[in-house]
């Protein structure tokens, strides 16, 4: 698939998102969810699973620049359409890429969109994966989004791989999000056990809220809301679905507004 092909499926909104929803522990809520590409629709009306070409995505600037100005304009403007019809207050929470962190333009675009669409800063939650490559502008660009505006960042992965611990003395954020790997582990597995509550320990002497991916069983999240983890993600929670199913969700379970 090469660039002009991408780029006229970027333009043309081929591209179908959806959404999984992120439980509140010891609320039994669901006021934010996460919204993603998950397909894609081909002119020739065959459908395919979006990560292939995200993958070249990834991989060209330009095509990262559009794609991700695309995807910020498409995802605010579904969760400002939800919250309107079901009445609620919801956070809308989506994977960045640090291409688009480090553009002179990112605070800018960000703040404009959230104008366009009447949503207050506090509304969008930045995941980074902690394998991103974030320079100084990049750092300067969130911090100056969270510190002055309220957009929530959250540090995504985390204990997968090399974990950049760095980043949280860097990066003013809100909270991590446990990589799935622990939950698929516990709670039999006492090691991981161990590690998850060390991790518990150290985001809250941070003051960083905690959330855990991968939550299939009601074991697990037990395990996680007895720990004292204030969001769980996962396919017992909800399998990512598309966006009419998610505004079903929400209404089923958000907290509505104070009138």
């Amino acid at each position: 698939m090469n660039y002009d092909t991408i780029m006229n499926l970027i333009s043309s909104d081929a591209v179908e998102l959806y959404g999984q929803p992120k439980w509140t522990f010891g609320k039994n809520t669901c006021n934010t969810y996460e919204v993603f590409p998950e397909k894609i629709h081909l002119p020739s009306g065959e459908v395919m699973p979006s990560l292939a070409v995200l993958e070249i995505i990834a991989k060209d600037e330009q095509l990262s620049l559009a794609f991700s100005r695309w995807f910020l304009d498409k995802a605010l403007a579904s969760i400002a359409a939800v919250s309107n019809r079901v009445d609620a207050n919801l956070t809308l929470s989506l994977n960045l890429l640090p291409l688009y962190a480090v553009q002179e333009s990112f605070v800018s675009d960000v703040l404009g969109l959230l104008e366009k669409y009447g949503l207050a800063p506090q509304k969008l939650q930045f995941e980074l994966s902690e394998a991103q490559d974030l320079t100084q502008r990049g750092i300067e660009n969130l911090n100056i989004l969270h510190d002055e505006h309220g957009v929530l960042l959250y540090l995504g992965n985390f204990g997968k791989g090399y974990s950049n611990v760095d980043l949280l003395s860097e990066v003013h954020f809100d909270g991590i999000e446990l990589n799935r790997s622990y939950a698929a582990k516990v709670p039999d597995h006492e090691q991981t056990c161990r590690l998850v509550v060390a991790i518990q320990h150290l985001a809250h002497t941070l003051d960083l809220a905690v959330c855990a991916k991968g939550i299939e069983t009601h074991d697990q999240f037990e395990f996680f809301e007895e720990l004292g983890c204030e969001k769980g993600q996962g396919f017992l929670i909800g399998t990512p679905m598309p966006l009419t199913e998610m505004e079903a969700y929400v209404e089923k379970y958000a907290v509505r507004r104070k009138h």
